[in-house]
Order: C-alpha cells, then structure tokens, then sequence
C-alpha cells in the first residue's frame, strides 16, 4: 500500500509541476513565444481565436475577421491604401506589418482578461481584442490617391503628440486573396510592393540642411552675415554645384535655405565643424533606434550605423547638403519636421492609439511621451523662419496654402547613376501653431517643388480642414 502511495503522490505531483509549466508557458510568456519567428503556435492559434478587427481613428475598418460557412476570413475593406503597413494573416503566408506585431493584442493573449486566460488554457475559442489606431483614413486616402502611379511614400503626423495620421507606400498590394495573388505580387521586383517605401533609407538631399543649421547655430556662425553664391564652391579640392549651376549672389542663412543653397551649408558646415554636425545629427536621432511598433532602419551618416566620432573635411561638406554617405527614411525625416514644428522636441511615434476588449473596454491607452530633445525653441524658431521664408520665396512655394502660413524644405537627392532625383518634400502648419507635419519623397521624381510638393500640400489642406488630430 505505501508504494501505491508514493507512485500515487509522485504522478500528483508531477501533474501539479507539469500544470505550471502549462500555465506559465501557456500565460505568463505567451507574449515572448509569439513574438518569436520560429514559433508555428500562432497559426494553430488562428483556427481557434477570432481575431480582433483593427480601425482607424473615427472608427473605420481597416482590418476584420468574418465568419462565413464555418470559416474564418480576413477582410481588408480598403484594399491595398493601408499595405504594407498593415500587413497581412494567413494561415499559409503567416503574418507581417501590424498584423504581426499587433498580433498578441488581436490574438487576446497580452494583458489578457480572466476569460480570455481561461480561455487560452485549456485551448478554447475566443475573440481577440480589437486595436484602434492613430492613422485616418481621410488624410491616408488623400496621400494615397496622390502617390499612386508612383515608387515613394507620404508620412504626417501630428508633432504635438507624435500620433501617425497617414503613411502611405507606395506601390503596394491588395491583402484580399493574398495567397492566390502571391506569386506575382512577390515577381514584382521592380516596383518592390512588399517593401514599406516610408521606412526605407534615402539620401535626402537638400532637406538634411534643416538637421544642418543646428550644427551652424552652435559652430558661432552669424546667420545674418552674406554669403557670394557663385553657382559652385570649392572646399579641399572638392566642387560643390548648385543645381544646375545656379547663382544665387548675396545670401543670408534664411535665404540659402530657401533658396536650397549647397554651398553656403557646405561651407558653413565645415567651418562649424564635425563634432557640432555630429552632435546635431544625433540629436535628431541618426544613429539610434526609433521607438515605434514596427521596426524602422536606422538612419545613418556614413556606410556605418552608428555614428562616427569625426568626418573627414570632404564628407562633412558633402554631408551637410544631405549627400555623401548620408541615408534616412520618409519615416524619420517626418519626425525630425515634426520636431522643429513642436519647438525642438520629438515625440515618440505612435500608431496604435488605444486596444479594447470584447466587452469593448479600454485595456491599453497610448500617451504622448516625447523622445528627443533636438533643438532649443530658439533655434527652431529660426529654422521655422527659414522654412517660411522657403514657402513664401523659395523653392517650397509650390506647397502654399492660401490663408495658412506653411514652413517647408525641398530636397532634390542625388541616388547615384544616370537617373532622375529622388524628390522631397518636407511641411508643417500652421507655421505658427503647427497641427501637423508631412514628409513626401517620390523616388525619381526629380525636384521636390514639382513632384513631392503638390502631395504634401493637399495632405495639408485636407488635415486643417478636417482638423485632424484635435481631441
């Protein structure tokens, strides 16, 4: 009888013990397990969880699961406007962009409520939690409907809170019948459908004079003394042209800007010095990680990642006009226009606004948390002055708005090879009281004034008149 007893007590035992392990592999690191490329459970999942719809900020689908004749389909009303940014889930395919990594949301697993851990444990059906995101769907049909016919991508946000309202890429693709359309969608190599263009590293061209006047300020350069343009400069041997050989003659800081002289940041940005360009770039977050949901490439100044302790006299000329070796996102260069345009502080991105549960309960609210500090209020009060200065007379003036005081930058970027320039365009308004800031670059688009600028200016225009963003 005692050794019935013990064998009796050890399977108890070994029961409770495997139970744990069910409950704290099952619960407790069911976040870490899903996140892992590796792991198949989250397609097994799929069968049993109906998962959450995802919306955008008024309320529109964007993403949701139907039940139809006993099976589970994911529907995409807006078709390919919200891709790659939202991605795609398939039982065959598995899942990408906020579909993936939202999924522990939308798969009820993170923060899950007594009925759902219950649930999840002993493997019974349930409904996923449903993600309300930042974006709108009128500011991202606008954009999108802009860019179409275009490689490139649109980003606004609001620079008070860092809220994402659209981002487009473009070209993208349809989710509906995904599997079906899989092949030629990914045999689409010249036009890159897969790939989420907004997060994508560019030279930027002219545009990267706004992160440069930083280093100006600081290096003691008196932004009111003139400058001779003479159409080209040299510095160490290297020719700086301005494009297509323009003279520009007796320049200050504000109209070099606006004018989008190269060589007066080339050789301002060399007489400030490496170390207040490299302290001023960093500032702006080259070099680091953006803190978003979705994962965004490092921007970066030279081939390396990270930032370098000093740049050769040549780099840095060329660096400060947004060539040499200079790469950054659509993504990054909206948050640093959306810095300026909030005094000098970066907000730490967001996409996804608040997650509610079945019951429609609020279990995850987004607040605005700033990132970084890139300037003073001072010193973007005078790149604001600049940008204005662009709109009104430069080469931003094709993004005016009338009865709105817009402050922008064109940037033309060179890509290397016998083809056109990339086009920017860089925005925020009301200049005085910004509400929100666009980033646009049509890859190949030649001039940002002529290609970037008309999309930026009715992103705008539609989000003042909406008054998108305001609570």
């Amino acid at each position: 009888m005692r050794g019935v007893r013990r064998v009796a007590l050890g399977m108890a035992f070994s029961f409770f013990i495997l139970s744990l392990g069910l409950v704290y592999w099952q619960v407790v690191q069911a976040d870490t397990l899903l996140k892992n490329n590796a792991n198949r459970r989250l397609i097994l999942m799929e069968s049993r969880v109906t998962r959450g719809g995802i919306f955008d900020r008024n309320g529109e689908i964007i993403a949701q699961t139907k039940v139809s004749k006993d099976k589970k389909v994911r529907e995409y009303p807006q078709g390919e406007m919200f891709e790659p940014l939202i991605g795609y889930s398939t039982v065959q395919l598995g899942a990408s962009g906020l579909e993936g990594n939202s999924a522990d949301w939308l798969l009820g697993i993170k923060d899950a409520t007594p009925t759902q851990a219950v649930q999840q444990l002993f493997a019974l059906p349930r409904q996923g939690d449903d993600v309300v995101l930042t974006l709108d769907s009128r500011l991202q049909s606008i954009a999108y409907n802009a860019l179409k016919g275009k490689m490139g991508a649109a980003v606004a946000i609001d620079p008070r809170t860092g809220e994402v309202l659209a981002l487009v890429s473009q070209p993208s693709f349809n989710p509906t019948n995904l599997e079906q359309d899989w092949k030629d969608i990914v045999s689409r190599t010249q036009d890159r459908p897969l790939e989420n263009h907004a997060f994508s590293l560019y030279p930027p061209g002219s545009i990267m004079k706004v992160v440069t006047s930083a280093a100006l300020f600081r290096g003691g350069i008196n932004t009111t003394d003139l400058y001779d343009s003479t159409g080209s400069a040299i510095i160490n041997g290297q020719v700086i042209n301005e494009q297509n050989g323009r003279a520009f003659g007796w320049v200050n800081y504000n109209m070099a800007l606006a004018d989008s002289c190269n060589a007066y940041f080339a050789t301002f940005g060399v007489q400030a010095g490496d170390k207040n360009f490299l302290t001023a770039v960093k500032g702006f977050g080259f070099g680091q990680k953006i803190p978003f949901e979705l994962n965004v490439p490092t921007s970066s100044i030279t081939k390396a990642e990270k930032i370098p302790e000093n740049l050769t006299t040549n780099l840095l000329a060329a660096s400060a006009f947004g060539q040499g070796e200079v790469l950054v996102s659509p993504f990054h260069m909206a948050l640093i226009t959306a810095g300026i345009a909030n005094h000098g502080v970066i907000m730490a991105p967001h996409l996804v606004e608040r997650v509610l549960d079945p019951a429609q309960t609020v279990v995850y609210e987004q607040k605005p948390q700033p990132w970084l500090t890139a300037l003073t209020k001072e010193e973007a009060d005078k790149i604001t002055s600049a940008m204005v200065t662009a709109v009104t007379d430069g080469t931003a003036a094709p993004g005016a708005l009338p009865n709105v005081q817009v402050a922008a930058k064109t940037g033309s970027a060179e890509p290397g090879g016998n083809v056109l320039t990339h086009a920017w365009y860089i925005a925020f308004a009301p200049a005085e009281a910004p509400q929100i800031a666009v980033a646009v670059l049509v890859e190949h688009g030649g001039t940002g004034g002529g290609a970037a600028a008309p999309i930026a200016r009715q992103i705008i225009q539609e989000a003042l008149s909406q008054k998108v963003g305001e609570k």
